[in-house]
């Protein structure tokens, strides 16, 4: 069992410092979004307040379609594991990946905000059961597919530059064994969101209401 853990971290490692720089760029973008929820004028607000309620009413009520709930929520999250990865085959992955992290950061942000600015401190609850542990799981596998996608890129770039020649069907072997990880992680935090996290949602807005 300790050997498998053991050669699971050496298939997964990630460079200390870039996955720092990658938790900062998420942090960075939840905090914009954030800001960014308070700082939209009335109109707006009013239509996230009314999308928020309807939504937080589909809940109690039972409303939601389970199934096509679960498939756009996977369509969105693999879809975006699998546009990071290819990224990480070509010379735009240094490029793209990090404005495409703070992009959902900033999504997460403002959907966090939000939630808190709506619902004041019973918000505060709301949100925790909104981000976690799905959410907080979905990040860490962004940050991992982000960053073995940048350092794929990097290397590509490089023997370019230096023109040499990569060994790219050893490379790929490791690359889409992270992407098999990763969709499969995401695959089970979409059925999370799905099925559980509502369920425990309208138990909490019954609760607090």
């Amino acid at each position: 069992m300790n050997k498998k853990l053991d050669k699971l971290k050496k298939k997964i490692y990630i460079n200390k410092n870039l996955f720092v720089f990658l938790l900062g760029i998420i942090i960075i973008g939840v905090a914009s979004g954030t800001i960014f929820s308070i700082m939209i004028n009335n109109q707006d607000k009013i239509l996230v307040k009314e999308y928020l309620e309807t939504f937080m009413d589909n809940i109690v009520n039972e409303r939601l379609n389970s199934k096509n709930t679960l498939l756009n929520t996977i369509i969105l999250k693999e879809g975006f594991v699998l546009l990071l990865w290819a990224l990480g085959i070509s010379i735009f992955g240094i490029i793209l990946d990090l404005p495409l992290l703070f992009i959902k950061s900033f999504i997460l942000g403002f959907s966090v905000g939000s939630i808190i600015i709506n619902f004041k401190l019973k918000g505060i609850l709301i949100m925790l059961l909104y981000i976690m542990p799905h959410h907080i799981v979905n990040i860490l596998i962004y940050i991992l597919i982000t960053a073995y996608s940048i350092m794929l890129s990097y290397r590509i770039i490089k023997s370019i530059k230096n023109k040499q020649t990569l060994n790219f069907k050893t490379i790929i072997i490791k690359y889409r064994y992270i992407l098999l990880f990763s969709v499969t992680i995401i695959f089970f935090t979409s059925l999370y969101e799905t099925y559980i996290m509502p369920k425990m949602l309208k138990f909490i807005l019954i609760l607090i209401k």
